[in-house]
């Protein structure tokens, strides 16, 4: 089944842990058989690259098999697209890296609903894992306050934080070799081994 590639935003990284220049070009930046990261389907093998005839053009095409979730569609999509959305995976230090640099990052809560869900989606968007791990702590610490007080957990912050640790669980996960109901705790257990400034 052709599935075009959706208009998604670019999953980053920090700076300094980027592992791939990513600019816009026609040539492949991939090979076969890599394994990548895709903002939207997660990651991904490389089944092959394709050139595809369009009456008098043609296009070369990165084609995407996900390999967690759901989605058992094939993914097309153009390779200077692809070279600038899709990215080499995280190795282990970088992930502590992250968690690390997560413990300083000051807190991202708003207290006005809208103003919080707008933010957050926007964190959403830019994917620095950084501050969605901020993010995550921010909304589990409220949720749990609101709980308390014998309020129900605000669905809006419920679904941001469900697709922010979708996005963080699955390839720290993938890469850690461990199981995805685990990674929460892999955070956590880092956090916790941090020295309290």
């Amino acid at each position: 089944m052709f599935t075009p590639a959706s208009p998604t935003p670019v999953i980053n990284v920090p700076e300094s842990l980027k592992n791939t220049a990513r600019p816009a070009s026609n040539s492949p930046l991939h090979a076969t058989g890599d394994i990548v990261m895709h903002p939207s389907e997660g990651i991904c093998v490389i089944e092959k690259i394709e050139t595809r005839e369009f009456n008098t053009s043609s296009m070369t095409y990165y084609v995407l098999k996900p390999k967690l979730g759901k989605s058992s569609s094939t993914v097309y999509l153009p390779v200077d697209r692809g070279n600038t959305l899709l990215r080499h995976l995280l190795v282990k230090s970088e992930i502590d890296q992250i968690i690390f640099d997560s413990t300083s990052c000051p807190s991202l809560w708003i207290d006005d609903n809208k103003k919080r869900k707008k933010s957050f989606n926007e964190l959403l968007m830019e994917g620095d894992y950084v501050k969605l791990i901020r993010m995550i702590r921010d909304i589990h610490v409220h949720t749990e306050m609101r709980i308390a007080e014998g309020k129900k957990p605000c669905a809006a912050d419920e679904t941001i934080c469900e697709e922010a640790e979708r996005l963080l669980h699955h390839e720290f996960a993938y890469v850690l070799g461990l199981p995805v109901e685990d990674i929460a705790g892999y955070i956590q257990e880092r956090i916790n081994s941090v020295p309290q400034a």
